[in-house]
Parts: structure tokens; C-alpha cells; sequence
């Protein structure tokens, strides 16, 4: 797994990530990569995540955009949260197109742009992450 300055295991990433992910969808924007790539930096007050190859097949298989897209949110926050959904599921097909690839979930708690934090989806090309 790749270590980057508050990384944690892909095992908590796929529990904590969640919780933050469902946590995010109030506030913040992110990006996913159109295609997948190196890991992206992590910022000394970010908080990154890499999941396995392995973890990122299974949430391709638990349709998680799917589940994010069904959270029940305040009506002002629906589009916010369908964006996010299909964010994740380009940044999954896009690090699923790499053999081996993977995500990696960015979250910056102090984003420049106000709000709560932001997070951010990218592909990982296989190279870089752990089965």
C-alpha cells in the first residue's frame, strides 16, 4: 500500500472512507480522473486514502455510487450528491479499465473554498496499488 503523510490501511479506508464519503455529501466537491494515473498528492492537512485492487472491484460490485445516490439528504444537497455518486463511479471504471487499478479517495478537512471539507475520487493505475 502506498503511504502517504495520513494514509491508513485500505481495510479502514473501506469502513472510514464510507463514513466520510456519506459525511461529504453535504459539503465539498471533488474530482475524478479521467483516466487512471499516478496517486495524487495528499496535502499536509489532507487525509488520503488507496484502496486494493481487490477493495475497488468490491465496490464497483456493491454499487456503491448506487448507494450514494440513495441517501436520503435535504433537497438542496440531491444534486450534490448525485454529482459525488457519479464521481465515484468514473473514478471505479477508470481504475478497473488499468489492470490492477485502484481509487484513492482525497478529503481535505480545511478546503480553501469554505464548507465543511472537500474530497475528491481518482483512478490509480495498477502499478501503484495493492492486490
Amino acid at each position: 500500500m502506498l503511504r502517504t503523510p495520513k494514509s491508513v490501511p485500505a481495510s479502514i479506508a473501506a469502513i472510514g472512507g464510507m463514513a466520510c464519503v456519506a459525511a461529504a455529501i453535504v459539503m465539498g466537491s471533488g474530482a475524478a480522473s479521467a483516466e487512471a494515473l499516478s496517486p495524487m498528492p495528499v496535502g499536509e492537512s489532507q487525509y488520503g486514502y488507496l484502496a486494493t485492487h481487490a477493495i475497488t472491484e468490491r465496490a464497483a460490485d456493491m454499487e456503491v455510487p448506487e448507494f450514494i445516490a440513495s441517501i436520503p439528504v435535504p433537497e438542496e444537497y440531491k444534486l450534490a450528491n448525485l454529482a459525488m455518486a457519479a464521481r465515484f463511479d468514473i473514478a471505479v471504471d477508470e481504475a478497473l479499465a488499468s489492470p490492477g487499478g485502484c481509487v484513492q479517495v482525497v478529503i481535505d478537512p480545511a478546503p480553501t473554498g469554505g464548507g465543511a471539507f472537500s474530497y475528491g475520487f481518482f483512478a490509480v493505475e495498477g502499478k501503484y496499488c495493492q492486490p
